[in-house]
């Protein structure tokens, strides 16, 4: 099920946090109350029972289509699942394949471990294979395969406490999120604007399609409206159409005739959306179409009564059991958002991940930003560095810090250079 290595017992927190409080110089009022909660709830509070993950932070794709991730230095404040149960996420299909989703719910990690690498960083001279990503202060992103805001941080308040100690280092950071539980004030008066930034994502205004395929998150205006309380702070937001839905079937808009304006086949993503979203004085919008493997697809179809896969060309249904569109006709949706932010006065940009890597390197034309997808480093002043600017081969050693010399010399990167070279100049 899991590599008992990573996670921590109960009493190794205990003694962590007594280290951590001896030695530091945040003086941290820590309460391990919720993870003994936690652990009576699972019924597993035997003495050194291995409960939590470790609050690690990770690098993310070193060797993946995740390669040039500008914020790919990211931590789940819950893991092994997500009370939001989207029925698109690709992380709830991919953990759902090992049986580590919502068995039988997330689990809060062990954040006395990211104290722990915090102290070692800022307030020790102690190496760690993480030193330098913490030296540079390269932003941490914080939701990835579960939301740091599910309906079990009003018990656990692991989010709040991992933001406490993001606020005493003075470290900057990114929220993923679809919850409007971000801008509670409780969270927002630890929340600097030159350091914090938050992106909601909301693929839809459709309430009734919320309903059917976002079946544990809370009403996309209820975001909408947490994103123009955290504006009201000062705290940038950022919109993500992510997952994008078409509206058509491929071929539509790249077609010479093919418009926004003709009635749709898929009504989920609607161009409508774009104003109103700007409405909330939201000022950046970033757009990631849909990917999914067959089982999802099925499912998606399945809740809300149409066949995605009949929008499909033939000749791609052929080669996937899954959902994708043409090439052209994804770059013609990113087209015509982006004309749209423009005429509402909002930035945009495109997010590759999941497409592959070609996609990062043909739609820069349309990033706000030329130099920053997510267009953070302009808006949040804290924002200086990011994880494209870690070495290679400190990434893999990083990631795999088992290779020996020859192996890392072997991987130094050249041949995913390469690999990037050839993306970069013959994607078409």
């Amino acid at each position: 099920m899991y590599d008992k290595s990573t996670y921590t017992s109960l009493n190794a927190i205990n003694e962590k946090i007594s280290f951590l409080q001896d030695r530091s110089g945040f003086k941290y009022d820590f309460d391990i109350s919720p993870f003994q909660h936690f652990a009576s709830m699972r019924n597993q509070a035997e003495k050194g029972a291995e409960l939590f993950p470790q609050g690690i932070p990770h690098l993310i794709g070193a060797t993946s289509d995740c390669l040039q991730c500008y914020y790919g230095f990211q931590l789940d404040t819950y893991m092994n699942g997500c009370t939001h149960e989207c029925v698109y996420c690709w992380a709830k299909a991919e953990l759902s394949k090992i049986n580590q989703w919502n068995s039988p719910v997330p689990v809060p990690i062990d954040i006395s471990s990211l104290w722990e690498l915090f102290y070692k960083a800022f307030e020790t001279d102690d190496d760690f294979p993480l030193r330098e990503v913490f030296i540079k202060r390269v932003p941490l992103r914080i939701g990835s395969m579960s939301d740091p805001f599910l309906s079990m941080e009003r018990k656990y308040k692991n989010t709040l406490e991992t933001l406490k100690i993001l606020k005493a280092y003075n470290y900057p950071f990114l929220f993923l999120t679809r919850s409007p539980m971000v801008a509670e004030d409780e969270y927002l008066k630890y929340m600097d604007p030159e350091k914090a930034t938050v992106q909601f994502s909301i693929p839809t205004l459709n309430e009734q399609m919320v309903k059917l395929i976002e079946p544990g998150t809370e009403s996309p205006y209820a975001r909408l409206e947490a994103l123009r309380k955290l504006n009201q702070a000062k705290v940038f937001t950022s919109v993500r159409l992510n997952p994008l839905f078409p509206n058509f079937p491929d071929g539509h808009l790249s077609g010479k005739k093919g418009s926004f304006g003709d009635r749709p086949a898929f009504d989920f993503f609607n161009p409508s959306m774009i104003e109103e979203i700007r409405s909330y004085g939201c000022k950046n919008l970033l757009a990631g179409f849909v990917h999914m493997d067959g089982k999802t697809t099925q499912a998606v179809s399945q809740k809300v009564g149409f066949d995605l896969r009949s929008l499909m060309k033939e000749e791609i249904k052929q080669t996937t059991e899954g959902f994708k569109y043409s090439a052209p006709e994804i770059r013609s949706y990113y087209e015509a958002i982006s004309q749209k932010c423009k005429e509402v006065g909002m930035d945009f940009s495109t997010c590759y991940l999941g497409l592959g890597e070609s996609y990062f390197w043909k739609d820069q034309d349309l990033w706000a930003d030329k130099k920053d997808c997510c267009n953070l480093k302009k808006n949040v002043s804290a924002f200086k560095s990011d994880t494209r600017e870690i070495a290679f081969t400190k990434k893999m050693k990083i990631l795999y810090p088992e290779m020996n010399s020859l192996q890392l010399i072997f991987n130094s990167g050249w041949l995913y250079r390469m690999r990037s070279y050839l993306l970069k100049n013959l994607w078409d």
